[in-house]
């Protein structure tokens, strides 16, 4: 009998920080600034076609753990780029509507959803500043608190 020979070379896990921990570490952050009266989760499934997809969610467990989804993201086995997805609160410029992408064969701005390539995790990280430290995030976050705590 021969000796195995090892084909796979030596494998070290990637240096980048994948989106899921970026998102995990900033779920975590918003307990602790609401008093756990808001807190932010991020469950993460499988498409068929084999992307990951990270949901990032709003809690209120006061008010029968409802649950707001602020987006969602997607990538393949290799984490970028990753296609961002996020509700919309205004209505798309015509602008946008003429420069929408097409994925799954429809105009997503008609749905009032936005989506958006990133390629590198500091675009991803960018994004993510911008989203979470939005006027309309903080108005949602704003109206939660309220109704958490009246």
């Amino acid at each position: 009998m021969t000796a195995q020979t090892d084909f796979w070379g030596e494998i070290v896990p990637a240096q980048e920080r994948t989106p899921l921990a970026i998102l995990r570490e900033q779920a975590s952050l918003l307990g602790t600034k609401t008093k756990n009266l808001v807190e932010a989760t991020v469950d993460t499934s499988v498409s068929p076609n084999g992307q990951f997809i990270h949901r990032f969610t709003l809690v209120v467990p006061s008010l029968s753990s409802y649950k707001y989804e602020l987006f969602r993201i997607q990538h393949g086995v290799v984490s970028y780029p990753i296609s961002v997805t996020s509700e919309v609160l205004a209505m798309p410029t015509i602008r946008e509507l003429q420069t929408a992408p097409l994925i799954f064969g429809e105009v997503l701005a008609r749905d009032l959803t936005r989506y958006r390539q990133l390629e590198t995790e500091q675009e991803f990280v960018d994004w993510l500043r911008g989203k979470l430290s939005s006027p309309e995030t903080k108005k949602i976050i704003a109206n939660l608190l309220a109704q958490a705590t009246s």
